[in-house]
């Protein structure tokens, strides 16, 4: 639920306005001097003014001077004003939540920003630009664009600007799971701010790095940065931003399971998102409340906030919205309309003169029945041509018919091979009492795997999840079972958790993986155990994949490092290591997320590993074999008519 504190480049102020009076006031003074000049430049200018005017009281009405600024510089090659002017286009769009049209005017404005070398607008654009990508979560697009604002902020010594950047960046990598990178971004630009004396800056990067606490699992940092942010915010009396802040706090209560104050902080969210109408704030806080009463069992109320989440989510685009676009789709129908009168007009023109010479009419009457006469021999042409290409046609598809055949057959063969490497299930037969694998590959070979090997006394098992699924995760799950067998037998590492630092130096130097190289990024996570049947210890190391121990009627979470194996991943990580003493029948439970992230059932959400949790606890009693089947049929009727989105191995194992 945490979103980020997003900056934008463009200062904000707190405006004073004198109602539409005063705008309308405004807007007759520029287009008093707009019918004035005589300047091609200065016009446009003066439209954007009228249009930057009509922002507040009637975006719909102020885009369509906009459009006339574009064109009329689109006629004397204006860079600047083709910019701004499609860069305002956008703007409104994006208000509108047409994402699309919004991304087509920015990338125009981009276009003439680059040509005239405009570095300014530019980076409003590109800033943009990366937000939208960010909203529709193609974070590693809105890093692009987030990484090009800091270019163009370093080219011209910009220093809020390059803070703002790296806030900005420091979100996409936190969207793309990236930690690391998001807390070094947010640091750097936290410097900025602070020796700028920024002070709104240093409340939104406190908030942030609050957030990447929290996510790295320092709740005591997190909530120092929190109440750092809170302060600042009311040192500039924005008092509108704390929501945000009281929203995330919250968050981080009901993820300690300390519900009542979690419940305190989402209310204090939704009473200042109130009266400041911060919709997103209050919308998060809804989510939450709705999550904290469904952790305490309450659900007649978690069902309410959710009611109440879903409701302001689907009310972004509100009426007003659509009676601005309807506006501006008035206005152009109306110069359609112009259009179509001038061209009435021009017909009539035509008419007249033919009236005039006879001759002339029956000339062109010549110059059409030849004009028919040639296009019908095209046709004629053109249809053998046609004919012809419909039967290369005919044989291309024969051929690749034939070449789908031997990809399959490649594909088929690649699956015989990496089963192959799977190890023997009976090695586990020898150290519990029993145990199912539930393996379904999203394609016909996979990306996830297990593994177990056997030394001095110890059985060793894993789950992981390799980049990709399909024929490209199948060869990261070969290179994954290959290396897990050197680190254990050649290399005789027996600590899971030194395993797993000598798997991620091994993988990132057989896929050449460089922190300035361009290589592939591709890696794994995995949870990876080791367990002495005699003394009953099971250490457990794990990259960003939990170990699941259920003990009676409950689940215990042991989790993982965050950090995956290879990729982004530092030579130097160190993965942690956990002792847990088992006792007769727990069972233990290594899985990867392709369960709980498949969608489906009767909105079309994701499982979700807490639905996933309480499946377990429900079947737990049951014959190991039993749970698989159980699993199986959870998960096909879940996933329904839709697609399924990823592979899927779940391990469990019986004392």
């Amino acid at each position: 639920m945490f979103s980020g504190i997003r900056l934008v480049i463009t200062a904000v102020f707190l405006l004073v306005f004198a109602g539409s009076y005063g705008q309308q006031a405004k807007v007759d003074s520029l287009y008093r001097e707009y019918s004035k000049t005589t300047i091609d430049t200065t016009k446009v200018n003066l439209l954007i003014g009228i249009c930057r005017a009509y922002e507040e009281v009637n975006p719909a009405k102020g885009v369509g001077y906009a459009r006339e600024a574009v064109e009329l510089s689109g006629r004397v090659n204006y860079n600047k004003g083709i910019c701004v002017g499609n860069s305002l286009i956008g703007g409104y769009y994006k208000e509108q939540l047409n994402t699309s049209l919004a991304l087509k005017s920015f990338l125009k404005a981009a276009q003439a920003g680059e040509d005239g070398k405009l570095y300014y607008e530019l980076s409003n654009v590109y800033n943009m630009m990366g937000i939208i990508y960010s909203n529709q979560d193609e974070h590693e697009m809105s890093l692009k664009y987030f990484m090009k604002v800091a270019k163009l902020a370093e080219q011209t010594k910009s220093m809020r600007r390059l803070a703002i950047a790296y806030n900005n960046i420091g979100i996409s990598y936190k969207d793309l799971k990236r930690y690391p990178d998001a807390q070094k971004y947010y640091q750097k630009a936290y410097t900025i701010f602070d020796s700028l004396h920024f002070t709104r800056g240093i409340g939104s990067l406190s908030s942030n790095l609050g957030i990447i606490n929290h996510i790295l699992g320092d709740d005591e940092k997190a909530l120092m940065y929190d109440e750092r942010s809170i302060a600042a915010f009311r040192e500039v009396h924005d008092t509108a931003s704390e929501s945000g802040i009281m929203a995330n706090i919250g968050e981080i209560y009901n993820d300690e399971k300390q519900y009542q104050k979690a419940l305190v902080y989402y209310q204090k969210a939704i009473k200042i998102s109130e009266k400041y109408k911060t919709t997103e704030f209050k919308m998060n806080a809804f989510d939450g409340l709705s999550k904290v009463y469904a952790n305490l069992g309450d659900y007649k109320q978690a069902y309410y906030y959710n009611k109440r989440y879903l409701a302001l989510k689907d009310s972004l685009h509100d009426e007003e919205g659509m009676r601005q676009v309807q506006e501006m789709e008035k206005r152009l129908d109306n110069e359609k309309q112009e259009k179509e009168i001038e061209i009435l007009k021009q017909k009539e023109e035509i008419q007249s003169l033919n009236a005039r010479s006879q001759s002339e009419k029956l000339k062109r009457s010549s110059i059409i029945i030849y004009s028919v006469a040639g296009i019908l021999l095209m046709v004629l042409l053109m249809s053998v041509f046609i004919y012809r290409a419909y039967r290369q046609i005919r044989r291309t598809n024969v051929e690749l018919a034939e070449k789908k055949k031997e990809i399959q057959d490649s594909i088929n063969y690649a699956k015989n091979i990496q089963q192959a490497m799977l190890p023997e299930v009976d090695i586990m037969g020898r150290h519990f009492s029993e145990g199912f694998g539930l393996y379904l590959p999203k394609d016909v070979v996979s990306g996830d795997f297990y593994w177990f090997n056997e030394s001095n006394g110890s059985v060793y098992f894993a789950v992981a999840d390799c980049t990709g699924h399909g024929v490209p995760g199948a060869f990261m799950s070969m290179i994954g079972i290959d290396k897990l067998n050197q680190s254990l037998i050649d290399k005789k590492i027996e600590d899971p958790s030194e395993i797993l630092s000598a798997l991620n130096i091994s993988i990132k130097k057989a896929l050449k993986q460089r922190d300035d190289s361009a290589a592939s990024k591709d890696g794994m996570d995995i949870a990876l155990c080791s367990f002495n049947k005699q003394t009953m210890q099971l250490q457990y190391a794990g990259a960003n994949r939990p170990l699941w121990l259920l003990r009676g009627n409950e689940i215990i979470e042991y989790k993982p490092t965050k950090a995956s194996i290879a990729g982004f991943t530092d030579n130097a990580q160190v993965f942690a290591g956990q002792n847990i003493q088992l006792q007769k029948g727990d069972i233990v439970y290594l899985f990867s997320d392709g369960f709980a992230d498949q969608f489906g059932g009767t909105h079309k959400k994701k499982y979700m590993t807490k639905q996933l949790k309480q499946k377990l606890i429900d079947i737990h009693e049951l014959p190991m074999t039993q749970q698989e089947a159980h699993l199986e049929k959870a998960f096909n009727d879940w996933k329904g008519n839709l697609e399924q989105v990823d592979d899927v191995m779940l391990l469990g194992i019986k004392v």
